[in-house]
């Protein structure tokens, strides 16, 4: 019987012990594999990257005609004629470039600046159907046409990371080309042919700074290499000629002004090697 209590009591208090080492290695154990994750990565440093997008330009032209197009008998017809050459050339297309940028971060708040370039595919063009003047004017027809080949941004750009996420607002810098051509060109009729008598207008083409806006998510797959998508709202202002008929006898006395506004809307995707 003693033995049998002596047997018992071992074999207790050996139990106890196992079952106290195992929880003191297990709690070990669980600090040492299950850290604290960080809050958010690393989007310090010089980076670089391809993007692709689509882009809508938003194109508002202007024609005003003035001198002798205000002459009795002609109102009707100026009007119609300026209607005419006043027609939006809204577009779209794709875009193609590459960005190079830094970073600076504070914690998980981030500083950057980055330029980004990029060729167009935005073009667009109209010719108006033969206007009627009357028997003593010759009909006009109006043709427009515009063209946009590339963009270059330079903006600083500004974010809170969580997780491997990174939303950002931006705005800058925006410089980009504006091709504009415009003509007014008279009409004449014989028997069942026209043939055009007289030409003004012409063509303008400058490079253009303005300003653009936006803002993106971006997310980190590895330690270099992120992702992200990106809207940019783009103004590129307004350009703007004068011309005069080519024609000995109406030159200089039927002046027109010509008015292009280009403003662009840019959503864009874009792969980031950082170094």
């Amino acid at each position: 019987m003693k033995e049998t209590a002596l047997t018992v009591a071992i074999l207790s208090v050996l139990g106890t012990l196992a079952y106290a080492g195992t929880a003191a290695v297990s709690g070990k154990e669980m600090q040492q594999v299950a850290p604290a994750p960080p809050p958010c990565c690393d989007w310090s440093g010089g980076y670089v990257g391809l993007f692709g997008g689509y882009k809508f330009s938003v194109v508002d032209t202007n024609l005003d005609l003035s001198g002798e197009w205000d002459q009795e008998g002609l109102h009707d017809f100026h009007h119609r004629v300026e209607s005419a050459g006043s027609q939006d050339l809204d577009n779209d297309g794709g875009e193609l470039g590459g960005l190079v940028g830094y970073n600076w971060q504070f914690g998980c708040w981030v500083l950057g600046v980055e330029a980004a370039g990029g060729y167009l595919w935005a073009k667009d063009s109209n010719t108006s159907p033969v206007i009627p003047s009357n028997a003593e004017f010759p009909d006009a027809e109006v043709r427009t046409s515009f063209k946009t080949e590339y963009l270059f941004t330079f903006a600083p750009k500004f974010g809170y990371a969580f997780g491997n996420f990174l939303p950002y607002v931006t705005a800058g810098l925006a410089v980009g080309d504006v091709i504009f051509q415009q003509n007014v060109r008279l009409v004449e009729h014989f028997d069942d042919f026209h043939f055009h008598d007289g030409t003004e207008g012409g063509e303008d083409s400058e490079n253009r700074a303005g300003w653009m806006v936006g803002g993106g998510l971006q997310y980190c797959l590895t330690a270099h290499w992120s992702v992200r998508a990106q809207y940019q709202y783009i103004d590129l202002g307004s350009e703007h000629f004068g011309s005069n008929f080519h024609h000995s006898e109406v030159s200089d006395v039927f002046p027109a002004h010509s008015d292009v506004e280009l403003r662009e809307h840019n959503a864009s995707v874009a792969i980031m090697y950082k170094f």
